[in-house]
């Protein structure tokens, strides 16, 4: 039974090609931190990811009710393949009022349609 399984498996990969599509460019950096600010300013300011249109945007504390009081990129560029990781320092108040520092990462994804600022855990 498993060599039947192996044919088909290779028959797979070979459909879908190991030299397919190329990867999108690099993110920009400088382009993708103007838009991280965007996004975390629109947020500081009482804006909801739906004010970002055509960015999209999300972040599990904002999503929670979370309002953000501050923050703070990182200067370093670091990558997550051809996008943008950017650490930020912040503050929240959460929906029960407590406050908290954390920091946490962001990927920054532009490309020509759109660009997706998503929080990484």
């Amino acid at each position: 039974m498993r060599l039947f399984w192996l044919p088909a498996a290779a028959a797979c990969l070979a459909l879908a090609g190991c030299g397919g599509t190329p990867l999108p460019p690099e993110t920009d950096p400088a382009k993708g931190r103007e838009i991280l600010t965007k996004v975390l300013d629109t947020w500081k300011a009482g804006g909801t990811p739906a004010n970002l249109k055509p960015i999209v945007a999300f972040d599990a504390d904002w999503d929670a009710g979370a309002k953000l009081t501050g923050y703070k990129l990182d200067p370093e560029n670091q990558r997550a393949g051809v996008d943008l990781l950017v650490a930020v320092k912040m503050q929240l108040t959460r929906a029960d009022g407590k406050t908290q520092e954390r920091t946490i990462n962001y990927i920054v994804a532009v490309g020509s349609a759109n660009t997706v600022v998503v929080r990484k855990e």
